[in-house]
């Protein structure tokens, strides 16, 4: 399975960290031979709260 995109709402991590309530990220808009992703970010930003939210999809 390949996960084109994600949309998280409502969550905490990414209301307290990014001040906003919904995050969408579009995978389909990185290079067609991307093979590696980094999520990066100070902390509180919600790396973890991405990373839990996409274990049942991996």
């Amino acid at each position: 399975m390949q996960v084109l995109s994600l949309t998280l709402k409502g969550f905490r991590g990414i209301r307290d960290g990014l001040r906003r309530d919904t995050l969408t990220l579009d995978f389909k808009a990185l290079a067609g031979d991307a093979a590696l992703v980094a999520i990066v970010g100070g902390n509180g930003r919600g790396k973890t709260t991405l990373m839990d939210n996409m274990h049942p999809l991996c």
